[in-house]
């Protein structure tokens, strides 16, 4: 496939291979990773994006789906490619690691300067993947999305533990958009209500940040509040993903113009459909706002 001239996101992150292992013993075999679910749902949603990755040679299947549904994918040679086991357990999910990724290099970031791209995505899969400057040198190519996920998770002994990220103020002024659920909103700030964990990220230096919860987003952009939207689902079937379906839906609401009100609703709603099917997003522009229509009984207009 040929290079686009003009991206709307250019997406950094590890797709991967993982095997969800349940309490019944039964092991189900997937393709994920931040970027994964994210740019398949732009994609859907009819943005123009590309990803940047590290996937072993023997691992380059698990990319095709990606190009399948139009997104460009640059995959950067590698020695090894992120593999994990999800234990559910009834105390909660262990992540076992079986393989690490390659950590990105400020090199990897001519993959997107070459480009006009109005935003760059990073999706971090442990604290190790992204350092500081490259988060500050990525910044000068696009504003930038972050996904904390990753900077709150130290790969130790095979096993993930669940940290604070520790160069979060030095970090502050070059992120644009702070992505994150409550559970690392805990780990960021010792709060536990979303309206306080917003406000105290925007204390320390973050503009917008997307919070998503069980209950629904919460958006918080600094000087105009904090705006929230719950979600609409009758069953719950694709929970994995849901977070960065709700990043792509935000980013998508921000190419359109939306307003935070406006983005708050729209995100909800497209989270909403990614969380009663499996799989990334399977649904268009047009049938998330029809969706708006029906469920949230508002219209949302785009450009």
């Amino acid at each position: 496939m040929a290079r686009l001239t003009t991206l709307d996101v250019c997406a950094f992150g590890y797709v991967t291979r993982e095997w969800e292992v349940f309490p019944d013993g039964k092991v189900r075999e997937i393709i994920a990773g931040p970027p994964y679910y994210f740019s398949a749902a732009l994609a859907r949603l009819g943005d123009k994006v590309r990803v940047v990755t590290k996937v072993a040679g023997e691992d380059a299947d698990i990319l095709e789906g990606l190009r399948g549904l139009g997104v460009e994918v640059i995959n950067i040679p590698a020695r090894s490619t992120m593999k994990s086991k999800l234990l559910y357990k009834p105390s909660g999910r262990e992540i076992e690691v079986l393989s690490r990724g390659e950590p990105f290099t400020l090199d990897d970031l001519r993959l997107c300067r070459e480009a006009r791209t109005k935003y760059v995505y990073l999706g971090p899969l442990s604290t190790e993947d992204f350092s500081l400057e490259f988060v500050r040198k990525a910044a000068e190519v696009a504003p930038v999305v972050l996904d904390v996920q990753g900077f709150t998770r130290r790969i130790a002994g095979g096993r993930v533990e669940y940290v604070d990220w520790g160069w979060k103020e030095e970090a502050a002024p070059s992120i644009s958009v702070l992505k994150l659920d409550d559970k690392e909103g805990k780990l960021l700030t010792g709060l536990t209500e979303p309206e306080d964990i917003i406000d105290f990220l925007h204390s320390i230096g973050f503009r917008e940040v997307l919070l998503t919860t069980a209950w629904g987003i919460f958006i918080g952009v600094k000087g105009r509040g904090i705006f929230s939207a719950p979600f609409k689902v009758k069953e719950i079937k694709g929970r994995t993903g849901r977070g960065d379906t709700a990043t792509a839906a935000y980013v998508h609401s921000k190419l359109k113009g939306l307003e935070p009100a406006e983005a708050a609703v729209f995100t909800a709603a497209a989270t909403s459909l990614k969380l009663m099917k499996p799989g990334p997003l399977s649904v268009s522009e047009e049938g998330v706002l029809r969706f708006v229509r029906e469920e949230y009984g508002v219209e949302v207009f785009v450009q």
